[in-house]
């Protein structure tokens, strides 16, 4: 999935605005009623540091193209990418390769390292003979299904 340069988002400042977190429980069996007073707990979710545990090292990239669709990342999908994450087997990486920048899940193929794409149309590209530089690993995905 090729990604413009030009799509760059540079790391946007961080904020302390707490957003809120809907709780919702099920119960297997009936135990009693629950507390009134649980309505009323103040629950929040900070994005911030669900996403982001290395502000300095994360910044943000906007996908383009249809190759990692099988691997839920779409076209305008908002990646977070961490470059403090040691690249391992699995991860999905941001890597430029031989002068594009592209969104590949770093595997095996066929016993050697290879960048893939979940799309059949894009075949594993080998890492043995090319000039690939590591950008960071994808921590997070945001896709909007309303925009």
């Amino acid at each position: 999935m090729p990604v413009s340069p030009s799509r760059f988002t540079p790391r946007l400042p961080l904020t302390t605005l707490p957003l809120p977190l809907l709780s919702l429980k099920a119960r297997a069996g009936f135990s009693g009623f629950p507390s009134p007073a649980q309505d009323y707990e103040p629950l929040t979710l900070d994005l911030n540091a669900r996403l982001i545990k290395h502000p300095t090292q994360t910044f943000f990239l906007t996908a383009t193209g249809d190759s990692m669709e099988g691997w839920g990342i779409f076209h305008d999908d908002l990646l977070i990418i961490d470059r403090s994450i040691p690249a391992r087997l699995g991860h999905i990486l941001v890597v430029m390769l031989d002068d594009e920048l592209l969104i590949k899940r770093y595997a095996l193929h066929q016993g050697t390292p290879h960048l893939c794409s979940s799309h059949p149309d894009y075949p594993p590209l080998p890492l043995a003979h090319s000039d690939c530089q590591l950008w960071g690993v994808v921590r997070a995905v945001v896709h909007e299904y309303v925009r």
